[in-house]
């Protein structure tokens, strides 16, 4: 229960860490960082998977990866909501990861920490882009 609640804590603190840095930067730009950061956090997964080399898991990671970094291009070219649905989306894949619905190996802290990370960062995007 104790690490629930940690996990929990530390994803609302690297919110809004997160938040509060990328607000420094004007409009255009902070939103940019938001898009570059889900791009980022697209890759852990599959570089999980890349580094446990079970190919079905891979090939789920790559093509689950591709459609946040088109969440990200799409936030860029469009909509910031964009970039809101690609980090629900991705807390989503987060709690998928957390109860082993998704095989790929990472330790057991990350998925809530990023899951609640990805909720935090989506809900401000919606609400103030």
């Amino acid at each position: 229960m104790k690490s629930n609640v940690r996990n929990i804590v530390a994803g609302v603190l690297l919110a809004l860490l997160t938040i509060r840095t990328f607000i420094t930067f004007t409009s255009p730009i902070s939103y940019q960082l938001f898009a570059l950061f889900l791009a980022y956090t697209a890759c852990v997964y599959l570089g999980a998977a890349l580094s446990d080399s079970r190919i079905t898991w891979i090939s789920i990671e790559f093509a689950v990866s591709f459609i946040f970094l088109n969440c990200a291009l799409l936030g860029l070219l469009y909509s910031p909501i964009w970039i809101g649905l690609g980090f629900i989306l991705h807390g989503i894949w987060d709690m998928l990861h957390h109860p082993k619905i998704i095989k790929t190996s990472v330790v057991k802290w990350f998925p809530p920490i990023c899951a609640v990370f990805d909720f935090i960062v989506a809900v401000f995007i919606v609400r103030f882009y």
